[in-house]
């Protein structure tokens, strides 16, 4: 009975939303492009390592899954999204 218990508090009500999803993975990616611009430590490693072309990936990925989910955001999602990928085109600019 215990057992069943615990297992029952590990999970979640419901599923994760894939909105919710894309979102974390709009932010990782966020991350990821930061760092390879050199920005930021890699938070894996945290080094430093310079690869302008995974971060042209990170960011043109942003923008594929940001077009996949936009019709499901709301003006300040949308807005804040868009902010992120403005910085993040205007810093790979200046690194290019």
């Amino acid at each position: 009975m215990t057992e069943k218990k615990e297992k029952k508090e590990k999970t979640l009500d419901k599923p994760i939303k894939l909105k919710e999803l894309i979102m974390m993975h709009i932010l990782s990616f966020e991350t990821k492009a930061w760092a390879y611009m050199d920005f930021i430590a890699h938070p894996e490693t945290q080094e430093h390592t310079k690869d302008l072309k995974e971060a042209r990936i990170a960011i043109d990925s942003i923008d594929a899954l940001f077009k996949v989910i936009e019709p499901e955001l709301d003006s300040t999602e949308k807005k804040d999204i868009q902010t992120r990928l403005t910085n993040l085109r205007l810093n790979f600019a200046r690194k290019d």
